[in-house]
């Protein structure tokens, strides 16, 4: 099986971020990305991989959960719901309704009656899951996303680096065994 592994930014993947494709934060930056990779690599055959960090209300810090579902906060291109495909003989996970906004989800950001309404329709959050599943979609290419959960909506950006710090070797190791034995897409 080939495959090519995505991710935000390094720090959340460092262990193994020579191997991953990095989108950068958020929806647009995730775009550009996936424009640029596209125009390189749509012709091939391979199964997207998105992996990285999640917010989420009550999902314990340190799990690292399945994505079967996307929702938006924003505008969809898709008409359909954005149902995940599931890896081959990848591990049984726990499986979780990922939010993508184009924000930091935080009662900062979002009204508490907001976030109390999402909490029933989104297990955890993250800002470019999408757009990574839009792209993989329009250009016909199965899409899997594993993340690790690192805050209940209660930390600033430095605390959720500083978590990141912490978790991704944990990330790390459960993508080295998931991809073992898998083509990587090259990184250009």
């Amino acid at each position: 099986m080939r495959i090519a592994l995505f991710a935000a930014v390094e720090d959340e993947v460092k262990p193994i971020a020579s191997r991953v494709h990095l989108t950068g934060i958020g929806r647009e930056n995730a775009t550009m990305a996936m424009i640029r990779f596209m125009e390189q690599h749509k012709d091939e055959a391979f199964t997207m991989v998105n992996v990285g960090t999640a917010g989420a209300h009550t999902l314990p810090v340190g799990s690292i959960v399945n994505i079967r579902e996307i929702t938006t906060g924003g505008a969809s291109f898709l008409q359909e719901p954005m149902l995940l495909d599931q890896l081959p003989g990848a591990p049984t996970m726990p499986g979780a309704t990922l939010f993508s906004s184009d924000c930091f989800v935080s009662p900062r950001v979002y009204s508490a009656d907001f976030l109390l309404n999402l909490a029933q329709k989104a297990d955890c959050f993250d800002m470019e899951s999408s757009v990574l599943y839009t792209f993989a979609k329009q250009y016909g290419k199965p899409f899997v996303s594993y993340k690790i959960i690192t805050d209940h909506l209660d930390v600033d950006i430095t605390e959720w680096q500083r978590r990141v710090g912490e978790l991704n070797k944990e990330l790390a190791q459960f993508v080295t065994k998931l991809i073992e034995g898998m083509e990587l897409v090259p990184l250009k």
